[in-house]
């Protein structure tokens, strides 16, 4: 597959353990996420890659009742467990998308497909793109390859993004704008805490005269609108640095 879009997800969150199954309006968080995803871009294959773990049985169990692909790997080297799921599904270009952001737009996805030429990374992450919890990053599986042969730093192996970061001279990058309509680098819909489950249990719980499927633009009226319901996780981060 020339793409293919990644959810990451392991039950083992070391802030938030078990958050991805936490229940939302009757359902997993993650089953909301990889349906939410899955129905606006039906065009392009989504796979939760998770560990080889036992803790990680449910989720397995998750994908298969529910027609889902999944793969298996290693538990704390991500990088390796990206890099053996392209190889089994002989994927060129990962978008990667985490499993603590139910909110996660597809929109983004398609955005950053349609900007990709041959770069190694493209990214809506940052304070002109997507809001946080909402963005997604095209990584060419090449250069997940290229990491590997460069570093054996268990901060690199457990997350991915940080490399291309510290070493943008090693990669060709770009950095992929939203609309303006939904750029709010002060709002924050991942998951880490408590808090956040909440914000996103109030927000699904008010938008679902809308249905299970309502739009990111949807989630930004209704926060603009309700500044209120932002208070509850908002002195726990400060979004993007860059």
């Amino acid at each position: 597959m020339n793409y293919c879009i990644f959810v990451q997800a392991r039950l083992s969150s070391s802030r938030s353990p078990g958050k991805v199954l936490a229940d939302i309006e009757g359902k997993p968080m993650l089953l909301r996420q990889l349906q939410r995803i899955r129905h606006g871009v039906n065009d392009i294959d989504v796979i939760c890659v998770t560990s080889n773990d036992k803790s990680d049985d449910p989720i397995e169990e998750l994908c298969s009742n529910n027609n889902f692909n999944f793969f298996r790997g290693s538990l704390n080297n991500v990088l390796q467990r990206y890099i053996d799921a392209a190889d089994e599904f002989n994927i060129k270009n990962i978008i990667r998308i985490g499993g603590d952001d139910p909110l996660a737009d597809y929109n983004s996805v398609t955005k950053l497909i349609s900007e990709h030429k041959d770069e190694d990374f493209l990214y809506t992450s940052h304070r002109s793109g997507w809001p946080y919890g909402t963005a997604s990053e095209l990584i060419k599986v090449s250069a997940l390859r290229k990491i590997a042969t460069l570093t054996s730093e268990e901060l690199y192996k457990e997350h991915i993004i940080p490399f291309f970061w510290h070493n943008p001279n090693r990669f060709s990058m770009k950095k992929v704008f939203s609309p303006e309509s939904i750029c709010r680098p002060e709002y924050y819909f991942s998951v880490d805490y408590e808090e956040d489950l909440q914000l996103i249990r109030n927000i699904f719980a008010l938008l679902k005269s809308k249905g299970e499927f309502f739009s990111l633009k949807d989630v930004i009226n209704l926060c603009d609108n309700q500044k209120d319901i932002l208070e509850i996780n908002k002195h726990l981060h400060s979004g993007f640095d860059f």
